[in-house]
């Protein structure tokens, strides 16, 4: 096998590569963008869910210590006698009573605080706002000042013993006996009803380190760049596990409350970000869970790799597929390429091989026969008597004419690379019909019709080489269908219109075919609109044929038609001549061709055949 080579831009093989190449690779590039996208659309779904997923168990957390915070503060009722009593107690109160209650107190709750990591502070305030006492986990503060302007207190005070949950604050009221300052903490406030009085006694105020309330928090494994941030019924930023500037929070907050529940990719900071917001909890809770686009972006980094690694393989194998896929179609028609090639240089022995029974080795197959006919017909010496003469015989051989066999096999060569194989089909059938038409072995004599169905496939391969440059116009009278003529009589009239006629017609040509009775005979009319013929011409055929006439009609004999030496490559109209001989041959002296015409302006050949006479049927 020879070489494969890249084929060049204007080749089958090149076009066939292209379609197959793009056929194939275009699917394969837009599944794989298709598979991109919706992996990494379900890498970004898959997180936030996850984000969701633990945004309400934060949630849950949240909320399970604030009702571990509410228990523990319904839990010192327990010792609300003497609750009770501090509440009431005044401010100069020496009293050993007010003494053993508060040392009862002090036991109770510094025991309380140090054995439960969730408590950081209890504060009892009466209900004029004043502080009667307070302890942490540092023990006794000393106290100062009044709560009684504070919106929680009044809150707390209208709410009639319900819980109010306070976000994350300091208590200004306490003085540390250290120089620490004081810790921010989140508190459960609750009035007490004092049952002996009937009316509320004052508020007690537990309070919980918000290191320790967010603990849970704080403990999540955070991916790179991402950020969790807290906001509190009252639409405060209570956590976050960054510092945010002022202008950020503002633009958390604003995000935070016109999402909801659900997500959304706003720019933060000057950073893109997707920003997961969970529904509020049971006390007003709303976790915020951030992650900048770009970390985002490499979470779907590998799929991206994989997916670039197998379209670079596929195209690979593409490539490949589509080479050879090419090569293999194109092979068939590259083994007619050389016979083409040797018909072209005369050699008619040339044979394609026939292999398998697709549509190339039909076309195969037809060359071959095409070629066999025409060899046929080139080394094969008639030597049958022509309507009872030799000179017929001549006369029917002249009619092969080896430019009109070569142009309509290049053209067929033409039409068979541009991939119109029908029309190359088309072309060989109807060759392969006009030289089973020429070298009919049977009657001499053919109706009207069969000649105008043999002139329709010769001007058919005409208009395949010539295509735009002219038209063609039969105008037949329907009661001369059936009327007989010499085979072959049409051929060489329209084979000189074309040649001498239209050659040079670029646009615009036109030929005419007319058939209609004339009293007691008929004509047939051959007219064209190329470049006429001059009136010297003209004079010299029509003299020739009144010649012929007159030697028909002196009884001379009927001899061979042959052109002069001297009429040799000009053209002459040895054809014409042939056909004007063969008419008189059959029907007489009386009948015959004449031509009229304009040089540059149009030929008109008139054959005049007689109505009633019958043409004779012999055998070649």
């Amino acid at each position: 096998m020879r070489k494969w080579r890249f084929p060049a831009n204007n080749s089958i093989a090149y076009r066939l590569f292209v379609i197959y190449l793009l056929a194939i690779s275009v699917p394969v590039f837009l599944y794989g963008a298709v598979s991109y996208t919706l992996s990494a659309r379900n890498v970004e779904n898959n997180y936030i869910r996850n984000k969701a997923a633990i945004s309400d168990q934060i949630m849950r957390n949240i909320d399970e210590n604030v009702l571990i915070l509410q228990k523990q503060s319904a839990s010192l009722f327990l010792i609300s006698k003497e609750i009770t009593y501090m509440l009431g107690s005044g401010p100069g109160d020496t009293s050993d009573a007010y003494f053993d209650y508060k040392e009862r107190l002090d036991r109770y709750f510094l025991a309380l605080i140090q054995m439960n990591d969730k408590l950081n502070g209890i504060t009892l305030i009466d209900t004029h706002g004043e502080i009667k006492y307070a302890i942490n986990v540092q023990g006794r503060n000393s106290v100062a000042g009044s709560v009684l302007d504070e919106p929680w207190f009044k809150e707390t005070m209208a709410l009639n013993g319900a819980p109010h949950f306070l976000d994350p604050h300091t208590n200004d009221f306490l003085f540390n006996p250290v120089s620490a300052p004081k810790p921010v903490v989140i508190s459960v406030a609750q009035s007490i009803t004092d049952y002996n009085a009937e009316g509320p006694a004052g508020v007690l105020l537990v309070d919980q380190n918000t290191e320790q309330f967010f603990g849970d928090i704080a403990n999540i494994n955070l991916q790179e760049g991402e950020q969790t941030a807290i906001i509190s019924r009252t639409g405060k930023l209570i956590y976050s596990n960054v510092q945010w500037g002022e202008q950020e929070s503002a633009k958390l907050l604003s995000v935070a409350k016109g999402l909801g529940r659900g997500q959304v990719k706003t720019d933060i900071g000057g950073r893109s970000m997707l920003v997961i917001a969970s529904a509020p909890s049971q006390y007003g809770f709303q976790v915020v869970s951030l992650l900048p686009m770009s970390e985002l972006q490499k979470k779907s980094g590998f799929l991206r790799s994989i997916t670039a690694l197998m379209l670079i393989v596929v195209s690979g194998i593409v490539l490949i597929i589509s080479i050879v896929v090419s090569y293999l179609i194109v092979k068939p028609l590259r083994r007619l390429m050389p016979s083409f090639k040797q018909l072209e240089m005369g050699n008619f022995s040339t044979r394609v091989p026939v292999k398998g029974n697709d549509e190339l080795a039909r076309i195969s197959q037809a060359f071959n026969t095409m070629v066999g006919n025409i060899e046929s017909l080139i080394v094969q010496k008639y030597e049958a008597n022509l309507l009872r003469n030799q000179a017929e015989l001549n006369a029917l051989q002249s009619q092969i004419n080896p430019h009109f066999l070569y142009n309509t096999l290049y053209a067929t060569k033409s039409v068979i690379d541009r991939h119109d194989y029908e029309r190359a089909s088309a072309m060989v059938q109807n060759l392969s019909g006009i030289f089973r038409y020429s070298l009919h072995q049977g009657s001499s004599a053919v109706t009207l019709r069969e000649e105008i169905d043999h002139i329709r496939k010769y001007i058919y391969l005409h208009d395949i080489r010539f295509a735009g440059r002219f038209s063609t116009v039969f105008e037949i009278d329907d009661a001369l269908w059936e009327k007989p003529v010499p085979r072959l009589t049409l051929q060489p009239l329209v084979e000189n219109a074309f040649q001498h006629g239209l050659a040079n017609k670029t646009i615009g040509g036109e030929l005419r075919i007319t058939a209609k009775p004339a009293g007691d005979h008929w004509l047939i009319y051959i007219y064209d609109n190329g470049s006429g013929m001059s009136e010297e011409e003209i004079s010299r055929l029509n003299g020739w044929f009144a010649q012929l006439s007159s030697e028909a009609a002196a009884g001379l004999p009927k001899s061979v038609v042959h052109e002069s030496p001297a009429d040799e490559g000009k053209g002459s109209g040895l054809g014409i001549r042939n056909v004007h001989a063969r008419i008189r041959l059959h029907f007489g002296p009386a009948f015959g061709i004449k031509i009229s015409g304009k040089a540059g302006a149009f030929t008109t050949v008139r054959i005049k055949l007689p109505l009633h006479d019958r043409l004779g049927e012999e055998a070649v």
